[in-house]
């Protein structure tokens, strides 16, 4: 790496450092949790943090932590906020500074996540068709099969995490895209890479990330070339040929939007199955109940969501000087929609501590809110549901085994890198 980079990269982990003691010492968002304690739960901060307001300055970040349900919602929806990293020029040169060449594919080629409209929408509107309702509901048998075929060789060990969470929704989105099968493991370690473009503190993970995307937007290069020449009936060809009002997706545009599919088809539903099943089995009385009464899955979807949500964090940036919540926010400012804290805010939900599958009226955005409402969210539901079902028809006397486990450090996501469970079938 050039002299100059390892300077920047330097100078970059040395500001955030020194914004971090401004905000132990004169900010509102510092705890004192250990980072280890943190990691494996952190809505105790969380809790703490709510406690002192719905809408904390942060100095670490150079702008403000979101905490609140309805602060988080008017985020989400509020066209003076953006979604785009480019408008922010700390955390622009954070990300570049983090990058060996000087390329960071949020900036350089951003998907839909990140973007505002007009591009945002039009880029939807072509994609959209794709996640009809209707369509997704037609996927449930294959979803079962390949289900089936996840935990066939299971026997009195399981790993639902690496045997069940990530092949399922992985098979799913790359049968979807038409990508071949064999290619699958590559796919799930460069998504997983692929997360390290949000750890601002690690440069050697933001360029692993950067590394992976690069070799993810060559391979759909090669891949859409192909389906040209070939076109069939998968995802990546009705990309090719979606037109609207004689608009189509640019060639770059494609390969981002590729990449983003691959990533968040398979990455969040991954947590929400992982996370779902150790909830479930840490809440025995819960899992009794749900296995009684199967009809309540569902319902305990959504309380998964709420409760340990995948997805944890999202920023945005302010178009505008104005005051939000009643405080002053600058133009450009970053505002940190915490997802997580959204869901256990107790004027949204009634003791939101409790992991109740029978919860009425459950109120959480864990898919995001407003114009960037997740895609998704109807596929993963379904993966959600389809694992959890078959995972406590075929072992209805699993319990969790002794384990440590180990949870994601990204600030974004949350789950865990296995979970291990004895099947008792014998």
């Amino acid at each position: 790496m050039p002299l100059k980079r390892r300077i920047l990269q330097r100078i970059g982990l040395f500001v955030l450092s020194f914004l971090g003691l401004i905000d132990r010492f004169f900010g509102s968002t510092y705890t004192g949790i250990d980072a280890d304690v943190s990691r494996r739960d952190p809505y105790i901060g969380l809790k703490i943090l709510r406690e002192r307001g719905s809408l904390l300055r942060t100095y670490r970040f150079s702008g403000w932590l979101v905490l609140g349900f309805d602060e988080v919602q008017s985020v989400f929806k509020d066209k003076r906020f953006s979604s785009d990293m480019r408008k922010n020029r700390f955390i622009s040169r954070l990300l570049r500074a983090g990058s060996e060449d000087g390329y960071v594919p949020t900036l350089d080629d951003p998907g839909i996540l990140n973007l505002d409209p007009p591009d945002h929408t039009r880029i939807r509107k072509l994609v959209s068709p794709a996640f009809m309702r209707k369509y997704i509901a037609s996927l449930e048998p294959r979803i079962r099969e390949i289900v089936d075929d996840c935990l066939e060789d299971a026997g009195d060990a399981l790993d639902i995490v690496n045997q069940l969470a990530k092949p399922l929704p992985a098979i799913v989105i790359a049968e979807l895209l038409g990508l071949p099968r064999k290619d699958l493991p590559r796919f799930q370690q460069l998504s997983n890479e692929l997360l390290g473009l949000t750890q601002l503190e690690d440069p050697e993970a933001q360029q692993t990330a950067t590394i992976a995307n690069k070799i993810l937007i060559d391979y759909f290069a090669d891949i859409i070339e192909q389906k040209r020449k070939s076109p069939g009936q998968d995802l990546i060809c009705q990309l090719i040929d979606a037109e609207d009002e004689g608009d189509r997706l640019s060639a770059r545009e494609m390969y981002s939007t590729c990449v983003l599919l691959l990533l968040a088809g398979h990455e969040t539903t991954t947590r929400l199955i992982s996370n779902g099943m150790y909830l479930l089995l840490n809440h025995p009385e819960q899992l009794a109940r749900l296995q009684a009464e199967p009809e309540l899955i569902p319902n305990a979807i959504e309380e998964i969501l709420r409760f340990e949500p995948p997805v944890q964090l999202m920023p945005r940036f302010a178009l505008e000087d104005m005051r939000f919540n009643g405080r002053p926010i600058k133009k450009n400012q970053m505002c940190l929609v915490s997802i997580a804290s959204a869901n256990r805010d107790e004027n949204a939900n009634p003791d939101p501590d409790v992991f109740d599958i029978t919860r009425k009226d459950i109120k959480h955005v864990s898919f995001g809110y407003g114009i960037h409402l997740c895609l998704g969210l109807a596929l993963a539901r379904l993966e959600g549901k389809i694992a959890i079902e078959a995972l406590l028809t075929r072992f209805p006397d699993m319990t969790l085994a002794k384990q440590e486990l180990e949870w994601d450090t990204s600030l974004l996501v949350r789950g865990t890198s296995h979970l291990y469970v004895d099947t008792n079938l014998h």
